[in-house]
């Protein structure tokens, strides 16, 4: 518990600074973030027999970072979504050179995989960040997720009795679940004003939060458990992988931004 509060004290302002800042750190930041979570996800897949293309994975990964960092520069957020189509692509001509007699489609999919599931849904923090001019809105999202991430750890580890889903991850409660869900709301209220968010607004993002970070979170719980790992990786003293602390936002950011367009700045 020591070694985890100090290395959260320590990342804290570098992490908050590079959001405020934006530009290159914040660029870096994300960047560096993506391709340590993308590799964790391809070891894991690795431990379960799987040989996704590394270097492909790794390189489309850091071209979706590129492109939306570009993207909200240049106003080529419209061509976000066609990049997909194109990471598609060079993924399956990748399988053609993986030189597997069997399981080639499902290593294919594993490494399309990886690149969506951390560089596509990571990209959307620049979208976030762009709409605001100091990123007032992703650290609504940094903030309600840590606060979520939090409470849920330490009254699940207190009160947690109820298993929430022991297939999926057998230490998570429906304690936990419950308290992270009413702190999430809490933070939200809290941090509205950070965000210049009316309170409604502010509070069903907290509920949106609130019920997809865990999902998210439980998603990765459930790729860890199938590949029997207990973290994605060990990089992070007593916190364990990239991906383990990044993963409440794989769900939520893409949410958080589509929200914002479609109901607050409409």
């Amino acid at each position: 518990m020591i070694i985890r509060t100090v290395t959260s004290l320590a990342a804290l302002p570098v992490i908050l600074g590079c959001v405020y800042y934006g530009n290159w750190p914040f660029f870096f930041l994300v960047l560096a973030l993506a391709l340590i979570a993308v590799n964790e996800f391809y070891n894991m897949m690795m431990k379960k027999g799987f040989f996704p293309a590394y270097y492909v994975g790794n390189i489309i990964t850091a071209f979706f970072v590129v492109f939306a960092y570009y993207s909200v520069k240049r106003n080529w957020e419209p061509a976000h979504s066609a990049i997909l189509t194109l990471a598609a692509a060079i993924a399956l001509i990748a399988g053609v050179f993986l030189k597997r007699e069997k399981d080639t489609i499902v290593d294919v999919a594993v490494t399309i995989l990886g690149m969506i599931y951390v560089g596509w849904f990571l990209s959307y923090l620049f979208f976030i960040r762009n709409l605001t001019e100091h990123g007032g809105y992703l650290f609504f999202l940094i903030l309600t997720v840590w606060a979520m991430d939090v409470a849920a750890y330490f009254a699940g580890r207190l009160l947690g009795h109820t298993p929430l889903m022991p297939s999926v991850s057998p230490k998570k409660t429906w304690e936990g679940a419950i308290a992270g869900f009413i702190v999430c709301l809490l933070a939200a209220w809290i941090f509205s004003s950070t965000a210049q968010l009316e309170l409604w607004h502010a509070l069903i993002l907290g509920g949106l939060i609130g019920v997809f970070g865990q999902i998210s979170d439980l998603i990765e719980s459930m790729m860890k458990r199938d590949a029997a790992v207990k973290d994605s990786s060990n990089i992070i003293p007593g916190h364990g992988g990239v991906l383990d602390r990044i993963d409440s936002f794989v769900l939520t950011a893409p949410l958080m931004y589509y929200y914002l367009v479609l109901f607050v700045l409409k």
